[in-house]
């Protein structure tokens, strides 16, 4: 997504403006956010402009910005595990019981030739379509748990550079 300036400025503002009582898109403060958390850069751009504000409470206001988006985060990060549990176990159990039908209907004679081959492959494809949305699955789960974690500690470190503001030092 392009935006019309730095992540983490924007972050900034929204939370001078929620603090205000404003409005702010959730969509756009959520996009927001995972563009900060994700990189370095917007990571200490975050903690430059936090420094920088003139409000002080504004550090309290995106510390509590980035702990709701790590429970979010969290919480889509259960939701993903419990599926794609429950898809394992059923593609497993569907893979398996085609495999075993399509060979004994070989063995039977039942169905040969091409048609047992067929049956084998349609088998299999099970077995691969279950394995690749597992994967897709776990790689969404992955990338969830780094922003979380990514989120909560950026919130440590938000409401340490406060603490330190308000020290003077």
């Amino acid at each position: 997504m392009k935006f019309k300036r730095r992540p983490a400025t924007a972050l900034v503002a929204m939370a001078n403006s929620l603090s205000m009582g404003d409005a702010v898109p959730e969509d756009e403060l959520s996009q927001i956010i995972g563009a900060v958390v994700s990189g370095r850069a917007e990571r200490a751009a975050l903690l430059a402009a936090l420094r920088a504000s003139n409000d002080p409470d504004c550090g309290l206001a995106v510390a509590d910005l980035l702990i709701a988006f790590a429970t979010e985060a969290a919480g889509a990060e259960a939701q993903a595990r419990d599926a794609d549990q429950v898809i394992g176990q059923w593609a497993q159990r569907l893979a398996a019981g085609a495999l075993l039908a399509s060979f004994g209907a070989a063995i039977a004679g039942t169905v040969t030739g091409g048609l047992a081959f067929g049956l084998t492959l349609l088998s299999f494809s099970g077995f691969i379509f279950a394995t690749a949305s597992r994967i897709g699955g776990r790689g969404k789960m992955r990338r969830r748990a780094q922003d979380r974690e990514s989120a909560d500690s950026l919130a440590r470190h938000v409401l340490e550079a406060g603490k330190l503001k308000q020290d003077g030092k």
